[in-house]
């Protein structure tokens, strides 16, 4: 009887193990993170990466500010007046290079232009300018 046992035991143990075994393993479903939402100026098909990417080399870099000086923490939200204001300067930097300068000078590099936020900001929060009296005559 005991012998009975333990062979039940034993194929039931190895029925188990054998379909656990077989069983495939589902691979983890990796998310792909939502899309940007209340784009208005940067093209609608862009990924977050990709506007992150520019956010940081534009405006981190041309303003010296970080993502909280424009967004809070629904990025697409547009709570903070300085957006707006990114949206128009950023509309004219795009003006400026598409259209004034189209056919000045040498062309800029590609993937570059040559008027930036950084042409006028120089990494600071309000654009530097040249001071009043225009040389001192």
């Amino acid at each position: 009887m005991r012998v009975r046992v333990l062979l039940g035991s034993f194929a039931i143990f190895t029925l188990t193990l054998v379909t656990v075994v077989a069983r495939p393993i589902a691979a983890p479903q990796a998310q792909a993170p939502p899309s940007p939402h209340n784009l208005q100026v940067l093209p609608k098909d862009w990924t977050n990466q990709q506007v992150v990417t520019f956010m940081r080399s534009t405006f981190t870099v041309g303003l010296g500010v970080q993502c909280t000086y424009c967004h809070v923490a629904d990025r697409s939200s547009d709570e903070i007046p300085k957006k707006g204001i990114a949206r128009k300067m950023l509309a004219m930097e795009m003006a400026i290079n598409d259209q004034f300068l189209k056919d000045v000078g040498e062309p800029a590099p590609a993937g570059q232009s040559k008027v930036t936020c950084y042409t006028c900001h120089r990494g600071a929060e309000k654009p530097l300018t040249a001071p009043a009296g225009g040389g001192g005559h």
